[in-house]
């Protein structure tokens, strides 16, 4: 109850429609299919398909009938979460934990998927040793879905015709918004929640903070983006806590003090002159710190960050306080782990002690919050 108290949806004001379609994973949150969050909500989860019907397909459909049947005198804010690409399943045959259909699966038949550019088993043993551990659940998943070329080409094949799926299902609902003159005036962002590894250092999941799995595409269109900026790519650091201060700030909504992140449109409303006093006065983020605590320790272990465009940091810290630090500048697949490098000392020294400051103050953070 905490997090959904101070989720987005308890400040977008209380004459907008909150809408939630696909998938949502607080299970037994809430009892009533509406999670006891949305005006209007559908549900699918954890499927490639629901009954006949590609489950893609099924988002696209409910949010369609939405934006149709919606009050045509309130504003909206519609979340469409789709589970594809995630695997489904543990199968062990080539491809079988992505199911697309077969339009999309023919289209890439013929087509060999590029492996990572590197030797996989010279890149797994260079890994820590508690992440090489048969037990661990990215090994496991690599040994699943990557282990040969033929679950490699199929497992990826399978993926691309699901992510195909995906983009035609966000086509046709712009197509919509086009149909009822909305794009205009509805900002539409299109992100994902995590990286997959894909086999890449031996592994697969999103636990990890390999770029690989860190990193995940962001594509905002906003009416008010001026022409100079539209169609251009910004190399910030932005981040998914960056998400809920930019929809509040495009609904003209002042965040609440504890959230974290920061409105996006700083980097593109260059126009606006107290945008671009604000991002004068306070330059946008130059590095972030990266969290992800287990709860399965054995088989994923804890991990955080510190992330620079030059340099990573990391640590596991309930492995000795294991540290890694790589220079991504000229090691950007993070192969070679400089922490034994003699002339990494200042900057890995520096960057723990700044990983500290930046862990201590989130825990203050959320000592507040409770």
């Amino acid at each position: 109850h905490q997090f959904i108290n101070s989720s987005i949806h308890q400040f977008i004001n209380s004459s907008t429609i909150y809408t939630q379609v696909g998938k949502w994973q607080y299970h037994n949150t809430y009892k009533n299919q509406n999670k006891g969050l949305f005006d209007w909500s559908r549900f699918n989860e954890g499927q490639h398909w629901i009954g006949s019907t590609p489950a893609s397909e099924v988002s696209q459909d409910q949010a369609i009938e939405f934006l149709r049947a919606r009050p045509k005198n309130k504003p909206f804010a519609l979340t469409v979460a789709f589970y594809p690409p995630k695997p489904v399943g543990e199968s062990r045959e080539p491809g079988m934990q992505f199911k697309p259909n077969n339009e999309t699966k023919k289209l890439y038949e013929n087509v060999t998927i590029a492996d990572v550019p590197y030797n996989m088993s010279e890149a797994f043993h260079a890994l820590p040793k508690f992440l090489q551990a048969q037990k661990t659940y990215g090994h496991r998943r690599w040994y699943e879905r990557y282990r040969t070329p033929e679950h490699y080409q199929e497992s990826m094949r399978n993926y691309y015709a699901l992510i195909t799926q995906v983009d035609l299902a966000c086509k046709n609902i712009v197509d919509e918004l086009k149909d009822q003159k909305l794009e205009n005036e509805t900002m539409i962002i299109f992100t994902t929640d995590n990286g997959m590894q894909h086999g890449a250092h031996g592994l697969a999941g999103k636990w990890y903070p390999h770029q690989e799995s860190i990193r995940v595409p962001l594509i905002v269109y906003d009416p008010r983006i001026p022409d100079e900026k539209r169609g251009t790519v910004d190399e910030s650091f932005t981040l998914n806590i960056d998400l809920a201060e930019t929809i509040l700030g495009a609904a003209g909504i002042v965040p609440p003090s504890t959230m974290q992140g920061r409105d996006i449109s700083d980097l593109y409303l260059i126009n606006d002159g107290g945008k671009k006093r604000a991002l004068e006065k306070n330059p946008w983020r130059e590095e972030f710190f990266y969290e992800f605590p287990s709860i399965e320790e054995r088989n994923i272990p804890s991990s955080t960050a510190l992330v620079r465009k030059e340099w990573k940091y990391i640590n596991w810290p309930n492995q000795h306080d294991y540290d890694q630090i790589f220079h991504l500048k000229s090691d950007p697949l993070e192969l070679n782990d400089m922490r034994e490098d003699p002339d990494t000392t200042d900057v890995l020294n520096e960057m723990k002690q700044r990983h500290a400051e930046l862990k201590n103050d989130i825990m203050k953070d959320e000592a507040n919050l409770c």
